[in-house]
Parts: structure tokens; sequence; C-alpha cells
């Protein structure tokens, strides 16, 4: 007769379990049904168990709803044991917690591949007790990335005792309205040389482009001639400038070695700006419009203005109307305007931000030349 509780466990059904027999009745419910990669060979597995990072997540009650669907997609891309931390108000100091499997099929006729979720509720007077509750679950030899979801400073203690465990960090907080003390503690790489801020993957297909308009024999003439950087970004509703439009001026003051001189108080929709580049000032100036049509932030524009003995030129990047999947890019001056190309690139949502965060290089030395400048230009 089949054993129900693995078939329930197998279809994503969380079971409640012993805090302290989680390992065991974790291998219990994967029984003969389940291969694991580089584990014994079954005849006939239904599923194979994958596993290629622990990753360790602190969900607020708050934004539980949001998170879950982002996880499912996250896992499904990087299979991972996921141990999710359910911080809750409830009283009393234990630990409550839950197991599920997570599964996909990656090609018909083939099994499943499935990874685990361990969901570990605590409240206030137990937020103490989670570290030493999350260690033995890890799986040894391979990455722990911890993915923190809200403001670090509320639970220091908590943040600074996993993150010295850590790997690497994800730091996903909502792009606008966040406190930048909450970034800055949050990546401060004296807690972990490797934090990263998750808006910071959204500008990936966005930095590429721009440095193509730069890798040609006449680039770094081109780099010394900027005389000012405009990005747009749209956003749902009023707001100071989101952390998405930030992070493109910050990544090409921290490349191109520019030094903040000034800047405006960051006001709704706006923040103007001015750098230093050896001989020269760059005004830097970000913009929001609002359309309460979008979901998420997303970028519409970064305009790079240069000046020589030959005139103006202009490089801009942009969405054209009513094709947000897409960015025209155009190199134009005084004298020609080279023929416009169209490159199909859709925004990276939040489910592939996090998952573009663990496939990456755990170092990261242009994020951490722009996280001085993102900061600046953050607090007000």
């Amino acid at each position: 007769m089949p054993d129900t509780s693995t078939d329930a466990f197998l279809s994503g059904q969380y079971l409640p379990v012993a805090p302290g027999k989680i390992e065991a009745e974790l291998t219990r419910l994967w029984g003969p049904a389940a291969e694991e990669v580089g584990g014994p060979v079954y005849d006939n597995p239904n599923v194979t168990r994958v596993v290629l990072a622990n990753l360790v997540v602190q969900a607020d009650c708050e934004n539980a709803g949001r998170l879950v669907a982002t996880l499912d997609d996250v896992v499904a891309r990087f299979p991972s044991r996921s141990i999710v931390l359910g911080m809750s108000r409830e009283g009393g100091r234990e630990i409550k917690a839950e197991v599920a499997a997570l599964c996909h099929l990656p090609a018909p006729g083939m099994p499943q591949v499935c990874s685990e979720r361990i969901l570990l509720r605590a409240g206030p007077q137990a937020f103490d007790l989670l570290p030493g509750a999350v260690r033995p679950l890890l799986e040894t030899n391979l990455p722990v990335v911890l993915w923190w979801t809200g403001d670090p400073r509320s639970t220091e203690a908590l943040y600074r005792d996993l993150a010295s465990d850590a790997t690497r960090i994800i730091l996903d907080l909502p792009d606008t309205h966040t406190d930048p003390e909450a970034l800055r503690f949050g990546l401060d790489p004296t807690i972990n040389a490797y934090a990263r801020d998750s808006a910071w993957f959204g500008i990936t297909r966005w930095r590429g482009l721009i440095a193509q308009f730069f890798d040609g024999p006449h680039g770094t003439e081109s780099i010394r001639r900027i005389e000012s950087v405009t990005v747009e970004a749209i956003a749902a509703s009023d707001g100071p400038p989101p952390r998405l439009a930030i992070w493109v001026a910050a990544w090409l003051a921290g490349q191109f070695g520019w030094k903040p001189l000034s800047r405006s108080q960051p006001e709704t929709g706006r923040i103007d700006a001015t750098f230093g580049a050896e001989d020269r000032e760059v005004r830097v100036t970000i913009i929001v419009k609002t359309d309460a049509s979008v979901e998420e932030v997303r970028l519409h524009a970064v305009t790079i203005e240069t000046s020589d003995s030959e005139g103006p030129a202009s490089y801009r990047l942009a969405r054209p109307e009513g094709r947000p999947n897409e960015i025209r890019a155009e190199i134009c001056s005084d004298k020609t305007c080279a023929l416009p190309r169209v490159v199909v690139t859709p925004d990276l949502d939040a489910s592939r931000r996090i998952a573009a965060a663990l496939e990456s290089a755990r170092s990261d030395p242009p994020f951490r030349r722009a996280l001085p400048h993102a900061l600046w230009l953050l607090t007000s």
C-alpha cells in the first residue's frame, strides 16, 4: 500500500514534524521513490532529488504571500534545500517545523526533479533559537545563501548570526521607500563581504548594453567626454527614485572612477547629482514617471551625452512605447546618427533576479565599487 504521507509530501503539502526529527522524517518521506544525485541508484525512481545549495530564507508574515510564488520559481530554476524562517508575532519560546517537497518535470518521460523545503516558524521570543535550528539542517559541502527580505536591523542579532555562516547574502527589500540605513547595515562588508542588493541584478542587461557603447577603439576617449547621464524609470505610484535606477548611475560612477560632489535633496520622482571626473563635472539626473498599470518598477531609458571639439553626441537606450520587452539602442551626433538597433530583452522579474544572484559569481567588484555611490545618492 502506498505511503499517503509520502504522496502528500511529494505533491507539495506541508507536513508537521518535530524540529529535532526533521532529517529522519525527510529520509522516511523521500523513501525509495527518490534517487539522490550522487547517492544510491534505484531501479525505478519516481523523482530525482537535486540540491545545489542551502537557501536560508527570512520571511516576515507581512511579505509571506509575495515570497511564496517567487521562491517556487527560484527553486525550480536553481534546486536548493530551502530553509524558510517564518518569523511571526506568535508568543512562546518554541519553534514549529513543517516539511514539503517542490517538484517540477524537466522533460516529458523524465523523473520529476525535486528539492525539499523546511519551514521553521518562530515568534519574537524564539528568534534566538533559529540559528541553532538551522545549522544542523545545512547540507555539507554546499554553499549557504541567506536570502533576507526584511529590515535586518529589526532582528540585528539574528541577522549577524546567520550572516556569519553564509557564503553569500541576497538582501531583497522593496525597491522604493526602503530606509537607506537598512541597506547600509545589510550590505556592510564587515558583516559579510558577499552581500548584494537584489535590485542590482535588475540592471544586468542594461549594464551590458551600455558597456557595448564604449567597447570600440575610441571607447576610452568617449568615456572621458561624458557630460551628463539621465536615467528614467517607471513606477506605479509617486515616491523617491527606485534603487533600480540609482544602481545604473552608481555603477557608471564606480566603473568610471567618478567622485561624488553635490546632490540635491531627494524629492518625489527625481534626484540631481554632480560627480567629478578628472578635469570636468558630470551631471546625473534620475527621473521617475508614474504609471498605475505597471506591477513592478522598471527602467525606461538611459541617456549618456558627451561633447568634444567636434560637437555633442548622445548614446541612448530606451524601451519603445508599447513594447516593454525590447530596448532600442541609438547613437547620434551633430554630424551623423547610426542606424538604431532593437534588442529583445525583458526586464528581470523578482524570481529571475534572485536566480541570477544565485547563479552569479560570488565576488562582484563592480557592485562593491558602485555601493558607496548608491548609498550616497539614496541618503537624504
